[in-house]
């Protein structure tokens, strides 16, 4: 009875991430076609801000930043596009890194919601920090070269929400298959192994993804006093391999016990 009652919780579990990633799948096609809508904003919409900044980040870390500012002079706005990578970093020697103003956040002055978002926000005095880790920002053209990159991120969150309703769905097949009295059959060892392979095509197909839909990722800088510390390359997901090679191993033995149960069946 116990394990109906886990067969079932796990069932639900199954159906509640299938649903949210139905839902993530169509909100993100859903912006891969709608674009960057930051762009529709009118002049008039910003013109109590002295400069406007939005961001968005992709499934590979990169982050596309929009900036608007108002320029006194011409009585106009100014727009600027940048692409920050996620996959690059550079170190710089804390005796000769360079330095920038920054204000540290007084949290005893600073309030906070019952949920613990802060609501109000009390910084000290200027003060000079170090730059330790930069990483750059790629300035881009125009809009339209931002909003392809933008529209690529989440075609590759929609491939990746896609991932997860085929996992899910064989794995709440394979919790189904076990609530009958009858474990070992054709079908669960079916659903196991179809798993198995799903979970160790993640490495392979994160690298596709990577190779497709990572805009920076042949982009190198000479940042003078700086060397270079993030891995521009692939990181490989060993992790993921490992995962996928027991669980087939698994559907192997589940495999051979529907042999057993068969042979058994015929003898008797």
């Amino acid at each position: 009875m116990k394990s109906n009652y886990s067969s079932t919780a796990l069932i639900w579990i199954c159906n509640i991430l299938i649903t949210a990633s139905s839902i993530a799948a169509i909100f993100y096609v859903y912006m891969a076609v709608v674009g960057y809508d930051v762009f529709d904003l009118e002049s008039k919409e910003m013109k109590d801000y002295s400069s406007v900044t939005t961001m968005s980040q992709s499934l590979f870390g990169n982050t596309y930043f929009f900036q608007s500012v108002y320029d006194a002079e011409s009585d106009s706005r100014k727009e600027y596009y940048y692409l920050v990578p996620g996959n690059m970093a550079y170190k710089f020697n804390p005796d000769s890194a360079p330095k920038v103003n920054a204000q540290r956040l007084q949290k005893d002055l600073s309030s906070s919601d019952w949920f613990g978002f802060r609501t109000q926000r009390v910084y000290a005095d200027p003060t000079e920090v170090p730059l330790i880790f930069v990483t750059p920002g790629i300035e881009l053209a125009d809009s339209s070269q931002l909003n392809h990159f933008f529209r690529l991120g989440y075609i590759s969150y929609t491939g990746y929400a896609i991932y997860l309703i085929l996992l899910f769905w064989f794995v709440r097949r394979f919790m189904t298959g076990l609530k009958t009295n009858n474990f070992f059959t054709v079908e669960n060892s079916f659903n196991l192994r179809v798993s198995g392979h799903i979970v160790l095509a993640a490495p392979f197909l994160h690298l596709l993804w990577y190779m497709i839909f990572e805009p920076a990722g042949d982009e190198l800088f000479s940042i003078s006093g700086a060397s270079l510390h993030g891995a521009l390359n692939y990181s490989f997901k060993f992790e993921l391999l490992i995962a996928g090679l027991i669980i087939l191993v698994i559907s192997q033995a589940f495999n051979y016990g529907v042999k057993l149960q068969k042979e058994q069946e015929l003898t008797i």
